[in-house]
């Protein structure tokens, strides 16, 4: 069913753009009202829109930037924060924070902006989020950017196990113990769970120092919300009853689309190959990193998305 967006200045609460910048591009930041919602947006850079998709669940956009940045050279990057995190607002309730809802908050972006088409870029668990956008509203899409996926289902869930035990020390379990263990973390303290992300991201690099680069400042609102929202969105989804099982909606996808996966991230490569095989339209690039390649291979992620946004028929 399609929600209303509101819209106008009668009726929106006001979009304020704030010129800042950013990288030699100009930023404009806004923010929309939905019937349960207000959604934060910040677009960078000119060219053809491409919607980035931010994973979690329970993060807002800003560990993408300014890793993803470099892209506004020939493109329009549209950030978000989903409901509940950053600068979104929302009532943390199962009729407000859901699967569906987060699907249809990247059309109503779509349609705010003014776009008839966009690309959508997804983080980790963000490609749930872009794999049911492209079923959704294939009209709308133009293509689709799966970067470090997570696997839309379990075929390769006890590999990924493997190499999550593998890749975690003694030294990362203690940490995380000792910082769970605090006062602060149970009153969700922004800079605690910072610091909990940092460690349990440590893992998923190639070069675990370079954990340090990457922007990891919880808000507020992030710290305060991210663990209910996460919570929100299994229940939506049913992952207590088993886990997903979406690999046969993957021949539904008719965008053209690229899966770039890092080989030293957790889930395996033979996953992210098996997803790209399965996309009627889909390609492969494997990056020299982990699971942050904007990090750790910025050059050849920014390359593998150059080509194949190149190579797309306008």
């Amino acid at each position: 069913m399609r929600r209303r967006i509101v819209l106008g200045l009668a009726v929106l609460t006001a979009i304020v753009f704030s010129g800042q910048a950013l990288e030699g591009q100009r930023a404009r930041q806004g923010q929309f009202s939905l019937e349960n919602a207000r959604l934060f947006y910040e677009v960078i850079g000119t060219g053809e829109p491409i919607v980035i998709v931010h994973g979690g669940p329970g993060l807002d956009h800003s560990y993408l930037q300014p890793g993803l940045d470099v892209l506004a050279a020939q493109n329009t990057l549209i950030y978000y924060d989903q409901r509940g995190t950053g600068r979104s607002e929302a009532e943390l309730d199962s009729g407000v924070v859901n699967f569906d809802a987060f699907v249809d908050d990247i059309d109503a972006l779509r349609q705010v902006l003014g776009h008839d088409k966009i690309t959508v870029l997804t983080h980790s668990f963000g490609t749930l989020l872009g794999i049911e956008y492209a079923r959704r509203y294939a009209d709308n899409l133009t293509a689709l950017i799966l970067m470090n996926p997570t696997e839309p289902g379990t075929r390769f869930a006890d590999q990924t196990r493997t190499r999550q035990a593998a890749a975690t020390t003694e030294e990362d379990t203690a940490e995380m113990q000792e910082l769970t263990a605090t006062e602060a973390f149970q009153a969700r303290d922004a800079a605690t769970l910072s610091e909990f992300y940092r460690v349990v991201f440590r893992a998923t690099f190639r070069d675990r120092t370079r954990v340090d680069e990457l922007e990891l400042d919880l808000s507020e609102r992030t710290a305060k919300n991210g663990q209910d929202v996460a919570r929100l969105l299994g229940e939506s989804l049913g992952v207590a009853n088993g886990g997903l099982d979406w690999w046969d909606r993957l021949e539904d996808i008719a965008a053209p689309t690229l899966v770039v996966h890092g080989r030293y991230d957790i889930p395996p490569v033979a996953m992210a190959r098996a997803l790209s095989e399965a996309i009627p339209r889909g390609s492969l690039a494997v990056l020299d990193s982990g699971h942050f390649p904007y990090i750790e291979d910025a050059g050849g992620l920014t390359s593998a998305i150059a080509e194949f946004l190149g190579g797309l028929e306008r």
